[in-house]
């Protein structure tokens, strides 16, 4: 039974390193229809709050280079391993003003400010280079 399920297990293997891979979109770049029409993608407006308790919008990023993801602070999975993997970028690029990492919870109901302050000060992140925010969970969700 246990040399079928390792067999069972590699096949799965074999089979998902074996699948082309999408590369993921990279904002800015443009598309153009089948009519010709260019099409570029676009931010929508946005205003926030962040760790600290103060507005940020999508103004106070433009002209940034802006890794954003999106979290929640009692994530048990995933969330964390994200998370190492922004602190490897957060401490390489330390010396770049103009990288900004932002972080959207989306469990905005638990995850205040006060909240995102804690969890941002246990990463260790400086918050004029990592923001936290939060807002309606119908802004977030949008």
């Amino acid at each position: 039974m246990k040399h079928l399920i390792f067999a069972a297990l590699g096949l799965i293997l074999i089979t998902e390193s074996c699948q082309e891979r999408q590369p993921l979109p990279i904002i800015g770049n443009m598309d153009v229809t089948p009519a010709g029409d260019t099409i570029y993608p676009v931010i929508r407006d946005f205003s926030f709050i962040n760790q600290d308790s103060q507005i940020v919008t999508n103004q106070d990023l433009l002209g940034k280079v802006t890794i954003a993801d999106f979290f929640f602070t009692s994530c048990p999975s995933i969330c964390p391993i994200v998370k190492k993997q922004e602190l490897r970028v957060y401490d390489r690029f330390d010396n770049y003003p103009d990288l900004k990492l932002v972080s959207f919870t989306i469990d905005p109901k638990r995850d205040t400010p006060e909240r995102l302050h804690l969890y941002a000060q246990n990463l260790g992140a400086d918050p004029q280079r990592w923001i936290f925010l939060t807002g309606s969970k119908d802004e977030l969700h949008a």
